[in-house]
């Protein structure tokens, strides 16, 4: 049997905001590309499994603080 571990909590991914892609722009193109999100692998959310005390630590720049 593959062990499992036990999920402390659960967030939804900054990077696509829990769509699983994101939009990027493209400098050839007019119309952005959609890529899968390479954060949470495309599943939206990202889990802490809370293993030797680390957290998640998210970093946000300036410009996509509201």
């Amino acid at each position: 049997m593959a062990s499992s571990k036990k999920v402390k909590q659960v967030y939804i991914c900054p990077t696509c905001k829990g769509n699983g892609y994101v939009k990027v722009a493209c400098i050839y193109e007019k119309e952005n590309m959609i890529h899968q999100c390479w954060d949470c692998e495309s599943q939206g959310e990202l889990y802490d499994y809370g293993e030797d005390g680390e957290t998640l630590t998210f970093h946000f720049p300036e410009e996509t603080v509201h």
